[in-house]
């Protein structure tokens, strides 16, 4: 389905929408599900400096909603079952 027609169709359903607030919802709608799905993936590199050592874990954006895996130095890092008994942070 185009988008075209996709807007006539909430025209029909809400003829008190611009086309503009309609452009809006599905674009909305298409990011939610494109996040729910995981059919958008993305890989992120971060380099532990001395001045970003204790903040490390800190700066993770707000848009990621699940972890797959970690790597460091090309090795990758199983997951763990449980919380570790020594934590780098408070």
């Amino acid at each position: 389905m185009k988008f075209l027609e996709m807007s006539e169709l909430v025209r029909q359903h809400h003829d008190h929408m611009g086309q503009t607030e309609i452009r809006k919802v599905l674009n909305r709608a298409i990011n939610d599900f494109c996040t729910r799905t995981k059919v958008i993936q993305s890989s992120f590199v971060y380099e532990i400096t001395e001045a970003n050592q204790s903040d490390r874990w800190l700066w993770l954006d707000d848009h990621i909603i699940d972890i797959e895996r970690v790597e460091v130095d090309n090795y990758v890092i199983p997951r763990l079952l449980e919380l570790p008994v020594k934590r780098d942070f408070e």
